[in-house]
């Protein structure tokens, strides 16, 4: 028993070399409690705006989009987009928002050439 304790001790101090090395723990903090057992506890990583997410959404509203204009046509497509237009404020919205834009129109191109 005493033998891998020493071991463990020796392990511990080739650990603690390391770090004192290079200055800096890394991405894992070690401790060690009251009765010797070592825990390693990992630090929290720093979330980032999630850019893959918001591209995923443009893609699909684009892509849900063209399939409309593709289903409906353009003509049709836009004269509903102009009668919401003149409705309510929440009607504006969605129609500013629904508008025929050339990456929807590119879409629905071709969309229309495949089907």
């Amino acid at each position: 028993m005493s033998e891998s304790y020493a071991e463990f001790h020796d392990r511990l101090a080739k650990i603690y070399r390391q770090q004192a090395k290079t200055g800096r723990l890394g991405r894992k903090a070690v401790a060690i409690d009251r009765s010797g057992y070592v825990i390693v506890k990992g630090k929290a990583n720093r979330r980032s705006f999630p850019w893959t997410g918001l591209m995923m959404v443009m893609v699909a509203f684009f892509a849900i989009k063209g399939v409309m204009i593709a289903q409906f046509g353009p003509d049709f497509y836009s004269q509903n987009v102009a009668r919401m237009a003149d409705a309510s404020v929440a009607e504006q919205a969605a129609a500013w928002t629904m508008s025929p834009d050339p990456i929807s129109r590119w879409v629905a191109l071709q969309l229309k050439s495949v089907f």
